[in-house]
């Protein structure tokens, strides 16, 4: 099966589209998260990392939001509030960890949010709608790379976005190898949105870690036995 032909990828999912519509999108995004309570130090997705997610996935108006991974739940928040139209399904692998309760009481009054509890691998797929959004901050690495191929194979995603790819990172390198459309949250055109975060970390001289995420859109340039046993070997 072959993922891509020359030329087709889509201009709305590009580095550059997202940056040239985000500042227009800015002042909506900073109004829909003051609303929601500051939460620095417990790690997770910052509010600028979120945004560019919100930015590149608006103008695709999916009905559908999967997300992998949702700690304690800002991220799942976000995407509530920010698609208010959209059903977000959220999956977290514990069930009994500190972090899932506290999750389950933020989120317990928002309608549009399905909180789900498993392996992200195999309630994927199976939930997964023509037209989705995807964000993956769970499993990590090459099994993430994994999950988001197996996705985009369908031809379903209108984006896939995963998290946790610092430079020189083996999964890092990999997509900018094999993914030449993919981007990365920590490119200098998107630097000027951590402003965003100055806003709602409440701490004395912080140091923030970015997970920064890699935003993989639907073409990719091999088909997908090729990319998958490179990701085989790499991995391995």
């Amino acid at each position: 099966m072959i993922l891509h032909m020359p030329g087709t990828a889509p201009a709305l999912l590009s580095k550059t589209a997202l940056a040239d519509r985000a500042d227009a999108l800015l002042p909506e995004y900073r109004e829909i998260i003051g609303s929601i309570l500051p939460e620095a130090g417990f790690g997770g997705i910052w509010e600028s990392e979120m945004f560019l997610f919100y930015a590149a996935v608006k103008p695709f108006a999916p009905k559908q939001i999967l997300e992998s991974g949702r700690a304690r739940g800002k991220s799942t928040l976000i995407l509530a509030r920010c698609f208010a139209d959209a059903r977000i399904i959220s999956i977290e692998y514990d069930r009994q960890s500190e972090n899932a309760a506290a999750a389950e009481a933020k989120l317990k009054s928002e309608r549009n949010v399905e909180l789900l509890y498993g392996d992200s691998r195999e309630i994927l797929p199976q939930r997964l709608q023509p037209g989705d959004a995807v964000l993956i901050d769970g499993p990590k690495d090459f099994r993430a790379l994994k999950l988001a191929l197996d996705l985009l194979r369908t031809g379903k995603p209108c984006a896939v976005f995963v998290h946790d790819f610092p430079p020189n990172s083996p999964q890092r390198k990999f997509v900018e190898r094999n993914w030449p459309n993919a981007f990365f949250g920590d490119d200098p055109l998107f630097q000027r949105f951590q402003s965003l975060d100055n806003e709602r970390d409440p701490r004395p001289n912080p140091q923030r870690r970015y997970g920064i995420f890699a935003c993989l859109p639907r073409p990719v340039s091999l088909s997908y036995w090729q990319i998958r046993i490179r990701l085989f070997f790499a991995a391995w």
